[in-house]
C-alpha cells in the first residue's frame, strides 16, 4: 500500500462478493449430509423394529417356560422358536456320560525318553494322530501330547514317589474311547494286551429313561432328546424320577408383542420427526416432503391395518387390544382381551402374527425389502451420496477458480498502487518544477 490503497481490503472485499456461490454450495451440501444423516437414523428405527417383527414371526411366539422338580440333578431349558411343545416328562438317569481316563505305572522323577526309535499314535473315533516327539522328560511328553491336538489333555501327575501319565479324553461318550500305539522308549505308555496304562474311568454315554423309553447320548448335554429342550445331567436318579414340565410361557409372549408395539411407536416418532412441518414457526425438518421418507410408514401402515385370514378367529390386531391412536401410534389399549385371548386361544394369537399371511409374516417381508439392496434406503442414500460427491467436486474446481480470480485481483490492484505512486512522484516533480520556474521569471 505504497500509495495509500488498501489494496487487501478492496481484494476482500470483492472476494466476498465472490464467494457468495460457493457458500450457497456448502450450504446445499450441508443441507444434503443432514439428509443422509436423518436416513441413517430411520434405518436404525426400521432394523430394530425389525428384530421386534422377527420376535413375533415364526414360531417365536411359542414360548415355553421349561421347569424341573430337581434342577441339582437334571435342569432344562428352551430355546425360543426351537419348536419345543407343552409337555410334561419323567426322567430317570441310571448312568452319567464320561471320557476315558488312562494312568500310567509311576516313573522316576528325572527319567527321560529317547525320539531314537520310538513313535506314539493316539486313536479316537477312527482318527488316529501321530505325535512328533523329542528327547525329554515325561513333562515333555505330555507337552507333545497337548499340542498335537488328538482330542485328549495330557497332564502329569506326581504320587509322592513317582510320575504318572495321565491322558483324559476331551469329549465323553462310548465312541470316544482313547487307545494308544507307541514303541520304543514310550511302548509302556501303550494300551491293549500287557500294558501298565490302566483306566481309571471308562467312557460311555448318558443312560436314561424319558417316560419309561430308553435314551442313550454321548453327552451329559442333551439337546436332541425332546425336541426343542436341552437337558443338562448332573447326577443319576434311578427310582426317583425328575419331572420335566413344558408350559406356553404368556407372560414372555405378551413382553413380545408389547415390544413389537413400542418398536413401531419407536419408528413412527422418528419419521414423523425428520418429515414435519411446523405451521408456527414456519420450518421444515431436514426430510419434509422426501417422499422415500413418507413411504416408510405408509408401507409398514398397511401391513398393520389388513385382516389375517383363518387365524382362528383372530383376524386383526384389534382383536387382540391393540388400536392405532390420533397421533399415528399404536397402543394396546385392552391388555385383559390380550391376556384373554392367550389363555383361550394360543394358536390364534400365534397364527395372527405368524400365518403365511400373518402381521409378523407380512411385516417381516416388507422390512427386508426397504432394508434390502434395491429398498428405499439403499437407492435414497446412494442418491444422496452422489448428489453430495458432485457438490464436493464442484466446490472443488469452484474454489480453484476463486484462488485464481483472488490472485488476479491482487495483480490488478498492486499494478494499480504502483501506478498511483509513479503518479504522484511526476506530479511532485511537476509542481516543483513549474515552482523553479515561476521563481526564475520573477513571479
Amino acid at each position: 500500500m505504497l500509495s495509500g490503497l488498501d489494496v487487501d481490503g478492496l481484494v476482500s472485499s470483492l472476494m466476498s462478493i465472490e464467494r457468495q456461490p460457493l457458500a450457497n454450495l456448502q450450504s446445499k451440501q450441508s443441507s444434503f449430509n443432514s439428509k443422509l444423516s436423518a436416513f441413517g437414523t430411520l434405518k436404525s428405527a426400521v432394523s430394530t423394529f425389525q428384530t421386534a417383527v422377527k420376535n413375533v414371526s415364526g414360531d417365536a411366539l411359542a414360548a415355553l417356560t421349561a421347569t424341573s422338580s430337581k434342577t441339582e440333578t437334571i435342569g432344562v431349558s428352551t430355546v425360543k422358536g426351537s419348536g419345543a411343545a407343552a409337555g410334561n416328562y419323567a426322567i430317570e438317569v441310571s448312568k452319567l456320560a464320561q471320557s476315558d481316563k488312562l494312568v500310567s505305572s509311576g516313573v522316576a522323577p528325572g527319567t527321560t525318553f529317547s525320539a531314537a526309535g520310538s513313535s506314539m499314535a493316539i486313536s479316537i473315533g477312527g482318527k488316529t494322530t501321530n505325535l512328533t516327539l523329542t528327547d525329554g522328560s515325561l513333562a515333555s511328553l505330555s507337552s507333545a501330547i497337548n499340542k498335537a491336538n488328538a482330542g485328549v489333555t495330557a497332564t502329569v501327575l506326581n504320587d509322592g514317589t513317582s510320575d504318572r501319565l495321565v491322558i483324559t479324553g476331551n469329549d465323553t461318550g462310548t465312541a470316544n474311547g482313547v487307545s494308544i500305539a507307541a514303541s520304543g522308549s514310550l511302548a509302556q505308555f501303550a494300551t491293549g494286551a500287557g500294558s501298565t496304562m490302566t483306566k481309571s474311568q471308562t467312557a460311555q454315554n448318558a443312560e436314561m429313561t424319558i417316560d419309561g423309553i430308553a435314551v442313550s447320548k454321548p453327552s451329559n448335554t442333551v439337546t436332541d432328546a425332546i425336541k426343542g429342550v436341552t437337558l443338562n445331567l448332573a447326577q443319576t436318579n434311578v427310582g426317583n424320577p425328575v419331572k420335566i414340565g413344558l408350559a406356553k410361557d404368556n407372560t414372555a409372549v405378551t413382553a413380545s408383542i408389547n415390544a413389537f408395539v413400542d418398536a413401531y411407536n419407536t419408528l413412527a416418532t422418528a419419521v414423523n420427526k425428520q418429515t414435519a412441518y411446523n405451521a408456527t414457526t414456519k420450518s421444515a425438518a431436514v426430510l419434509n416432503g422426501d417422499a422415500g421418507a413418507r413411504s416408510i410408514l405408509t408401507g409398514i401402515r398397511a401391513e398393520l391395518g389388513k385382516a389375517v385370514g383363518g387365524a382362528a378367529g383372530l383376524k386383526t390386531l384389534s382383536d387382540i387390544g391393540i388400536a392405532f391412536q390420533r397421533d399415528g401410534t399404536l397402543k394396546l389399549e385392552k391388555p385383559d382381551k390380550l391376556k384373554s385371548a392367550l389363555e383361550t386361544n394360543f394358536e390364534g394369537v400365534s397364527s395372527l402374527f405368524s400365518a403365511t399371511d400373518g402381521v409378523g409374516t407380512r411385516l417381516a417381508k416388507v422390512t427386508e425389502e426397504m432394508l434390502g439392496s434395491k429398498g428405499v434406503f439403499k437407492t435414497r442414500t446412494d442418491g444422496l451420496n452422489a448428489t453430495i460427491d458432485g457438490l464436493g467436486k464442484s466446490r472443488d474446481r469452484m474454489e480453484l477458480q476463486l484462488a485464481q480470480t483472488e490472485k488476479r485481483y491482487r495483480t490488478q490492484f498492486t499494478a494499480l498502487d504502483t501506478s498511483m505512486v509513479n503518479m504522484q512522484s511526476m506530479s511532485s516533480y511537476m509542481t516543483q518544477q513549474l515552482a523553479a520556474l515561476a521563481a526564475n521569471a520573477g513571479y
